[in-house]
């Protein structure tokens, strides 16, 4: 099972449009890449993921407290029904419905956590921030953002709040993340293991770049996922469900 990290990341809206069509790529191989991963997760999603009445909560129900925080069913029904098709996307078994909700409460715990910790580090977001990315968005990938909030069952004023996690959560990694360093002898080894999957690929000097960013982009993750761990030890956690 991938980390629960990944779904706190994936939880992020914008990530989850990011997926569904990055307009960045511009070079042959970032589009080779991107048509292999269309490719990769198109099968899951024609598989609709249902949530039953039997899943949700009230909305007005306290489904958990952190910290004295008080989340209730509606913020709960929402996360649970995105991290069921995450879930899904990626390959987890969703069947079994307890571990489901385990996985949606562990999100909910994650989020929180590190929204209260980025508001004691003296990080704000705006709504004026929040409202210039969503401004942003809806021009650059309007039809994405349609698709998203319909699969997602999210309304414009939901999804905002979601944004201004993400934006937070970008805000807090800038701050309390140390930035990491990749070495060359790194990079071989990864490419060294790609190449043993696969001898089909293009030169190293061609995949140096994105294998760089990757590589940076887990070390982050760690040292995230590490700040988490430490939160949760130190925080006061009750769920009511």
């Amino acid at each position: 099972m991938k980390k629960m990290i990944m779904l706190v990341l994936a939880l992020s809206l914008a990530t989850v449009l990011a997926a569904c069509g990055d307009d960045s790529a511009s070079d042959k191989n970032a589009d080779k890449n991107n048509d292999k991963k269309s490719e990769e997760t198109a099968q899951p999603a024609k598989k609709e993921v249902e949530i039953t009445d039997k899943e949700k909560v009230d909305n007005d129900k306290v489904v958990t407290k952190i910290n004295g925080q008080e989340i209730k069913g509606k913020k709960y029904n929402a996360s649970y029904a995105q991290t069921k098709m995450l879930m899904s996307q990626y390959g987890q078994d969703v069947s079994d419905l307890k571990n489901v909700k385990k996985q949606a409460l562990n999100v909910i715990v994650q989020q929180e956590l590190l929204k209260q910790d980025a508001k004691e580090k003296g990080i704000e977001v705006s709504e004026k921030e929040v409202q210039k990315e969503f401004e942003t968005i809806k021009k650059n990938k309007a039809d994405q953002l349609a698709a998203v909030l319909e699969k997602l069952h999210l309304t414009e004023a939901s999804y905002k709040k979601q944004l201004a996690f993400e934006i937070t959560l970008s805000k807090y990694m800038k701050q309390e993340i140390k930035a990491t360093e990749v070495s060359d002898k790194e990079v071989q080894a990864y490419y060294d293991k790609l190449k043993e999957q696969s001898k089909d690929i293009p030169k190293l000097d061609e995949m140096k770049k994105q294998i760089k960013g990757q590589l940076e982009q887990q070390k982050q993750q760690k040292q995230l996922q590490a700040k988490i761990e430490k939160l949760k030890k130190n925080a006061e956690i009750k769920h009511m469900i």
